[in-house]
């Protein structure tokens, strides 16, 4: 479970990076000086956090 949500965490990264390259944004904003934005810090977590939250549950479920 931990190298999926690892796994995830990486892809979210990823996604978020292309989404600013496409979107043509360099950073998602200036509340963190030096660091990019709010958003570059947790972009992994905001993308693997439903994946966590529904395998978990599954998991729950089954026992």
């Amino acid at each position: 479970m931990g190298a999926i949500i690892t796994g995830f965490g990486f892809l979210g990264g990823l996604v978020m990076s292309a989404i600013k390259r496409d979107r043509g944004v360099k950073d998602w904003g200036h509340a963190i000086a030096g660091h990019g934005g709010f958003i570059d810090r947790l972009d992994s977590v905001v993308f693997s956090a439903p994946i966590f939250f529904h395998l978990t549950r599954y998991f729950w479920s089954t026992t």
